[in-house]
């Protein structure tokens, strides 16, 4: 609560860039912060692929409370597509708010998709990646959910690659729960996918998906 309020409170005086720079600091402390008292490791592989001189869609799948934290420290900055309704969250939401996500209504499908095509291309223009559950809410670990097409259609619109993402914090950092386990999150991130249409780049990265998810599984 404190780090929302002093980013609901600073916002209107610092530019975008610093307010993202900000909010990896504080999401980098609360990782580590569940390393040291709640034992949740993790273990990254192919950190090579990201580019933080190149906006992307960064495209993952989406389990547990974790990867929220973490997806935002990858690259700076990084905008959220996220459900409105989580802006009206007292604090936390208003904090979210400052970031400039792209908080969709996911009941008028039509409308997110323009709003998603609209506002992803603004923030890629402007160099800022924007980082999407392809599966739209969290699913158990060990399966991956149906995927939609937002993340194809705004890589192939912009013009920018996708940066495919698995993790299995599920087991770990459940949703909806204070408890958290002790172990290690596996955190894989592939080369960036690019393809002729977007067809093609939503068959190519819900097939990596797929596979590495059920890799990092076994």
């Amino acid at each position: 609560m404190v780090a929302s309020t002093v980013l609901v409170v600073t916002a209107p005086l610092v530019r975008r860039h610093f307010r993202f720079a900000f909010v990896r600091y504080c999401n980098l402390s609360i990782i580590y912060a569940m390393r040291w008292l709640c034992g949740v490791r993790f273990c990254i592989e192919g950190k090579e692929h990201i580019d933080r001189q190149q906006a992307m869609v960064i495209a993952s799948n989406h389990q547990g409370d974790w990867e929220t934290f973490y997806l935002l420290t990858i690259g700076v900055p990084v905008s959220t597509v996220l459900k409105k309704e989580l802006l009206r969250i007292p604090f936390f939401g208003w904090a979210l708010a400052m970031l400039n996500p792209i908080a969709i209504d996911r009941k008028q499908k039509t409308n997110a998709l323009k709003q998603l095509a609209e506002q992803g291309c603004e923030r890629l223009r402007n160099g800022i990646s924007v980082l999407i559950f392809p599966e739209g809410t969290r699913h158990k670990p060990g399966t991956l959910g149906p995927c939609n097409k937002g993340a194809a259609m705004l890589a192939k619109k912009a013009g920018v690659p996708i940066l495919p993402v698995v993790q299995n914090s599920g087991h770990l950092s459940p949703p909806k729960s204070w408890v958290k386990r002790s172990g290690v999150v596996r955190v894989r991130i592939g080369a960036p996918i690019v393809a002729d249409c977007s067809k093609q780049l939503h068959a190519q990265m819900v097939a990596w998906l797929k596979t590495n998810l059920a890799d990092i599984e076994q």
